[in-house]
Parts: C-alpha cells; structure tokens; sequence
C-alpha cells in the first residue's frame, strides 16, 4: 500500500567536508531511534555513508541503506519506496560539488536541507548553493511546488571565536537559517566508529563499568539534538 505521508529529505552542499555524512548518521540514529522506516540513499561518489553502515555493521529492519550512482536513479527509487508502502523517511546524501544533479534532487526531495560551518569558506560556498536555489525557483514554472531550503550551522563549536560570530551574524541575515545547531561534539566520533548514536548509548548504559555508564548521557543528549533537527526539517518542532 503506498505511503503518502513519506518524505525525503536531502543533505547537500556545494562544499565537501561541510558534515554532511555526519548529519546524516545523527538524523538517520534519531528517526529510527523514533520508530520510522528509513531509506538512506547514497548519491556521494565517495560513498562514505554506505561504507559506514557496512563497516560498523548496522543490522536494524527499520533502516536500509543503498547506492545511487546517479541521481536520475532518484525519482525511480522514490516512487518504488512510495509504492511499496513500507518506508517514511528518506535519506539522501549527495556529493560536495555543483553540478546538474541539484536539480534532478531537488525535484524529488521535500527538504533540503545545506550544513554549513562557522568558516568564511563555507559561508561563501553556501553563498553559491543558496544562489543555486533561488536561481531554480525562477526558472521553474511553479516555484511552490519546489522543497523547502534551510541552511544548519553545522559543527558549531561550545564557545566560538569573535569571527565565528560575525559569520554567524552574516549568515543569519542572509539565509533562511534553522533555529537547532548541529554542535560539535566528540559523540559523532564515536558514532563513526561504532554505529547509531542511541545504540552507543544504551550499549554505555549496560556496561559493567561504571565511567561508561556515565557517558551514555552524553550519547543521549546527541540524539535529543537530532531529533529535535529532525523535528524543524519536517515541520513538526
């Protein structure tokens, strides 16, 4: 039976190293975490996110993980998903450059959503996506049948230096910028290497010693984070 309230969301930019992938495994941990069915699409070249989930060796039946070596596999996949009735949420993570793909995605997303660090490169890239996006909705015959865009300042540092705040103070004026921060946090290292941010915590929970116990808490504010992320992307914060 098909599934009309499944979304996509994709995570694009045309930057590598903005923390794409990483977003991606946080928000992806939070929404099984809540219970969704997950497709997570990988359209990087690289491939970094269908690598981590066969390298830390991710088993749960909520999520699937897939290849998309083009991304005019996207609105086949998409429609098969729908079809199929068995999946609400899809992921996609797209690779660190401009090109005609951003159009093909966009046309099959619901959410886009652009991770950008407190850096002036990043800003002047994210400059170049957000022009991308305006640019699309004047070409376009129905700009509001087009996803939403919201840029999230990714990797965000607990105290930040006096031009981090500038670029920060430029960017809010400039972009529609979403009100949670993706905060950098050791956590995301960990995630990497071992998989889902709540299973990491529960895994800390369970353990015969007692310092690990203690930093399942940290583990599980990550996951309150992203799943509050989740939250503003699809409308429900």
């Amino acid at each position: 039976m098909q599934n009309d309230d499944m979304k996509v969301v994709t995570v694009m930019t045309r930057k590598g190293g903005a923390g794409k992938t990483t977003l991606m495994q946080a928000i992806t941990s939070a929404a099984v975490k809540d219970g969704k069915r997950c497709l997570v699409l990988d359209a990087d070249p690289q491939q970094a996110l269908y690598r981590w989930f066969h390298r830390v060796g991710i088993d749960n039946p909520l999520v699937r993980v897939q290849q998309l070596e083009f991304s005019t596999e996207l609105e086949e996949v998409i429609e098969k998903a729908w079809q199929e009735g068995e999946t609400d949420l899809v992921f996609v993570d797209t690779q660190g450059a401009a090109g005609a793909w951003a159009d093909d995605l966009a046309a099959s997303s619901d959410y886009l959503v652009v991770p950008m660090k407190l850096a002036e490169k990043d800003l002047s890239i994210t400059k170049d996506t957000y022009n991308w996006y305006v640019g699309l909705q004047d070409r376009t015959d129905d700009p509001s049948a087009l996803p939403s865009l919201r840029i999230l300042f990714a990797d965000v540092p607990t105290k930040t230096t006096i031009a981090q705040q500038q670029i920060e103070e430029e960017a809010l004026k400039i972009f529609p910028i979403m009100d949670n921060y993706f905060m950098h946090r050791n956590q995301h290292l960990d995630a990497d290497a071992q998989g889902f941010l709540h299973d990491i915590a529960e895994m800390r929970r369970a353990s015969r010693y007692g310092y690990l116990r203690t930093h399942a808490k940290y583990f599980d504010e990550a996951v309150e984070e992203a799943q509050d992320i989740l939250k503003e992307i699809l409308g429900d914060a």
